[in-house]
């Protein structure tokens, strides 16, 4: 059990470096294409998922669901821009995306605190 919970820390560590990496790396190079800077993000936390799953450490379901996101937004984006020639869109991904996010978990965690408060056998 200690071996599984340091080789996730170990993945955990390696996970955020290489998403830090990437992220200076899509701000430096100005010539990526349109959404390789959030296919990469997807990448990384669906290939850290990907790597816990093979070490059968259990893969965290949010990051599953937050790589796949945004991997199909940077694929969606890409395609839409090369393919069919979409002009540039100015919208603020990022701060939309964690907006979103925030208020999910907020809700999600604000259910969960009454519905395990409550006492046995008290009415809702």
């Amino acid at each position: 059990m200690k071996d599984i919970e340091r080789r996730g820390g170990l993945y955990e560590a390696l996970g955020w470096g290489a998403l830090f990496l990437w992220l200076g790396i899509a701000s430096l190079v100005r010539g990526l294409p349109a959404g390789a800077d959030l296919f990469g993000i997807g990448a990384i936390l669906l290939a850290l998922n990907l790597a816990r799953g093979l070490s059968r450490i259990p893969v965290n379901r949010f990051t599953v669901v937050l790589g796949s996101i945004a991997a199909a937004g940077g694929a969606t984006i890409f395609i839409l821009r090369q393919w069919f020639g979409m002009p540039p869109v100015d919208l603020p991904f990022f701060p939309t995306l964690f907006l979103g996010i925030g208020v999910v978990i907020v809700a999600y965690t604000i259910a969960n605190w009454r519905s395990s408060s409550r006492p046995q056998g008290a009415p809702e």
